[in-house]
């Protein structure tokens, strides 16, 4: 497989090539920075240090329900960065500092703190608990001023929050404090029902008789609830009632009630569980002892004068500007300057498409460059009238250019077509005489050329009186037909499907007279009776299948027996596949490449997938080449002159 790495050498040579952009980007930088720091207003900084104290003082502790109230909120340090330069704060400073007034309207308050927050700075000294508020200005004072200002605000906008919070708390103790008051009335009433004593539950146990007398108690208060219960269903003639209501006068008169303790108090089943009660009871009362005491804590916090963030050291008068370090400033810029210049550099270099010389080319490919087509200008030329019935005017102005570049058949004299005779000479050399009389010419790219250069190499060869023949093999989008004014139809799909023979598809000068070019056109130079021509025929579904079939591999070997040169034009290699497939049964490969279309990259891509189908390779076709793009002294370098010929002034 290729290898496309760069080396050390590489990296210097795109350096010393790319050398004024990389120049450029540092003076530019540097310039820029001295130019900054010239025209600039000067800044200043003034900043305050505080100290925060984390360690958090608990208003309310509810540890019966398991609710914890903390003064003071979150003390996360990311939190009261963001709390220092909020909306709030900020708007609170500049009322301070006089920037607004309570009457300004909201478009210049999001202004003027938009403006402040710009200027402030807030950051945490690392391993402590300080932090360090740092404001920017054109002005010293008014740099001091903002800074202090920010600090005080700050501190009071965070004490207010934590007063507010006590104060919040104290409500919400209040309101549980009374709820369980409630709740030890409600539990007491329920105990003196049962006949006990609510005082000092906690510290004196009951004794036997009295749990025997609690418990006749309990069974009374269940028979009584029964025999409610069972009255809804039964009559007083119910046995269960009768005998419920006996043991109920039983009870009643070894209780020794009064006619009004017998009634039945308006009580919960919950009360025959006296123990129950008995800790309700006293769980409540120690609620009650410890929401009282927090309740006082919350009172001292609420009336209480003392911070808890403090300023550790205040705000001074800056005397230096932070923009006066003119030679740091240098220093870094250079650096980024030329940090910028070599990245500029490999960005310029990786985005250039263009070979610069033909020697770079050979270099690169590690392969012959066999001719060079200078660029022709078809505004410039002579217009002609090459159809006996001009085509659609959607396609007019396109065959008109590609006719105009059949420089061999229309303009003989031009250096640009001996430079197409100076290529024949070179593929009769190092590909006919070489490797075999069947070449293919594709590109890697659309529109680069290879179909024109195709005609024209096919009639050079036949002015020098060999017997050619051009076949379309672009099976997807042919030209062939439309270049010299003659059917598609029956041509090398049907040749090679075997629907026609080898002699129905072959084109001669006798079809393309008869075809839609004048005679006058065609008659313009000798040789176009040498020619032959196999068009593309139809289109089949699958052209890959086409060109890769066996029939086609006897068809190349039945028109090489028969014709002294035979040239294919293919569809663009990197596209599609079909050209790879037809390179390895053809003799000889040449890839066109006009100059600066497409990246060296995908040429070499090309090449690297022609030789990947076992094709060959001979060499490249430089198109549409500048006189800027070939080095003085190249043998190429001449092409580009006027042809050298009799004087058409003299007489």
């Amino acid at each position: 497989m290729a290898e496309y790495a760069l080396n050390l050498w590489d990296y210097w040579r795109i350096i010393y090539k790319r050398k004024w952009i990389i120049i450029s980007v540092f003076l530019i930088s540097v310039i820029s920075s001295y130019l900054f720091v010239e025209k600039v207003d000067p800044l200043f900084r003034s900043s305050v240090t505080l100290f925060i104290n984390t360690s958090r003082t608990p208003i309310a502790e509810i540890t019966g329900s398991g609710v914890t109230f903390w003064g003071g909120g979150s003390e996360n340090f990311e939190t009261q960065l963001e709390l220092i330069r909020s909306y709030k704060t900020l708007k609170r400073v500049a009322l301070d500092l006089g920037y607004i007034t309570e009457d300004s309207k909201e478009e210049r308050v999001q202004d003027v703190v938009a403006g402040l927050r710009g200027k402030i700075n807030v950051s945490i000294k690392e391993t402590t608990e300080l932090v360090i508020i740092s404001a920017t200005d054109k002005k010293p004072l008014e740099a001091k001023k903002i800074a202090e200002t920010v600090a005080n605000v700050f501190i009071e906008n965070r004490w207010e929050k934590k007063v507010e919070q006590a104060r919040n708390t104290k409500e919400f103790v209040e309101k549980q404090l009374k709820k369980i008051d409630e709740t030890i009335t409600d539990v007491s009433r329920k105990l003196e029902i049962l006949g006990v004593e609510p005082t000092g539950l906690a510290e004196a146990p009951i004794a036997p008789k009295q749990f025997n007398e609690l418990d006749q108690r309990a069974r009374l208060i269940q028979l009584q609830l029964t025999v409610e219960d069972l009255r809804v269903r039964y009559t007083d003639n119910y046995p269960g009632i009768i005998n419920r209501l006996l043991e109920i006068e039983a009870l009643e008169k070894e209780l020794n009630l009064s006619e009004e303790e017998k009634a039945m108090p308006n009580i919960d089943r919950e009360v025959l569980n006296v123990s129950k009660l008995r800790n309700e009871l006293v769980i409540n009362q120690k609620l009650y002892g410890l929401l009282k005491e927090r309740y006082e804590k919350a009172l001292i916090l609420e009336a209480s004068k003392t911070k808890d963030t403090e300023i550790v050291d205040p705000a001074s008068l800056p005397r230096a500007s932070i923009t006066a370090q003119a030679t740091s400033n240098f220093v870094l810029a250079g650096a980024i300057g030329l940090i910028l210049g070599f990245v500029a550099a490999f960005v310029v270099e990786s985005m250039d498409t263009s070979i610069g010389t033909i020697e770079d080319v050979e270099d690169y490919l590690k392969m012959p460059v066999l001719g060079v087509i200078p660029q022709i200008d078809i505004d410039k030329k002579e217009e002609m009238d090459y159809w006996k019935e001009p085509p659609p005017p959607e396609e007019r102005k396109k065959f008109e250019q590609i006719m105009g570049r059949m420089v061999i058949q229309y303009q003989p004299k031009s250096s640009v077509s001996e430079a197409y005779r100076n290529l024949q000479t070179y593929i009769k050399f190092s590909g006919l005489d070489k490797v075999g009389n069947c070449l293919m010419f594709t590109s890697a790219g659309i529109q680069e050329g290879k179909t024109i250069t195709t005609i024209n190499s096919a009639l050079s060869m036949a002015q020098m009186g060999y017997k050619v023949l051009l076949v379309d093999a672009d099976l997807r989008r042919p030209n062939v037909h439309r270049v010299f004014g003659i059917d598609r139809g029956g041509g090398l799909t049907e040749a090679v499907l075997g629907t026609l023979k080898l002699t129905d598809v072959i084109k001669t000068i006798d079809d393309i007279m008869l075809g839609n070019i004048k005679s006058s056109m065609i008659m313009k130079t000798y040789g176009m009776e040498n020619l032959n021509i196999i068009t593309s025929g139809h289109l089949p579904t699958n052209p890959t299948e086409v060109l890769g079939s066996q029939n086609m591999t006897d068809f190349i070997k039945e028109v090489k027996s028969k014709f002294q040169v035979i040239f294919f034009d293919s569809a663009p290699i990197l596209p599609v596949t079909d050209s790879c497939i037809l390179s390895s049964k053809v003799d000889g490969v040449i890839l066109v490449y006009k100059s600066g279309y497409v990246s060296r990259g995908a040429l070499k891509r090309a090449k690297v997938q022609i030789e990947g189908a076992k094709g060959n390779p001979i060499g490249v076709v430089l198109n549409s080449m500048r006189a800027s793009d070939m080095k003085f002294g190249s043998p190429f370098y001449y092409y580009q002159q006027k042809y050298y010929g009799e004087d058409e002034g003299e007489k």
